[in-house]
């Protein structure tokens, strides 16, 4: 009997060692600033994070994760944000963006995942050029 309780509590010990600690947001929001997107997000738990990773995929970045921006953690109830620049470069009209937490232990969680549909800045301009030579 002892040894299974030593053995259970080594067990436990250890699994603990390379668990990583938790994340849970309380608002997660990306939206369309003039031509490029700004990314925010709050956090309602945040234990033994390092840093977040902001991760974009699109068609140009051959469909994988691509990391765009990393923020120290700032601890609970603190808000992020990130201003994506890069967006209107490539071809695509849909993006992904994925929230990744690095926790002091080297583990990576992805928290959210969200998608934007957007029309290319050379479309806008496309777009505004033919209303203007119709009005």
């Amino acid at each position: 009997m002892r040894l299974l309780i030593s053995t259970f509590l080594v067990l436990l010990l250890t699994g603990a060692t390379f668990m990583a600690g938790q994340v849970r947001l309380s608002a997660f929001e990306i939206r369309a600033v003039g031509s490029d997107f700004q990314v925010s997000w709050t956090t309602e738990v945040e234990d033994e994070v390092r840093q977040f990773e902001i991760m974009r995929r699109s068609p140009n970045s051959n469909d994988q994760f691509v990391r765009v921006h990393s923020s120290s953690a700032h601890g609970i109830g603190q808000e992020y944000g990130f201003i994506d620049t890069q967006v209107f470069k490539s071809g695509s009209d849909k993006l992904d963006y994925r929230l990744d937490a690095v926790y002091f232990n080297g583990v990576r969680e992805a928290v959210r995942t969200e998608s934007v549909n957007y029309t290319s800045t050379a479309v806008r301009r496309t777009w505004g050029s033919l209303k203007a030579m119709f009005q």
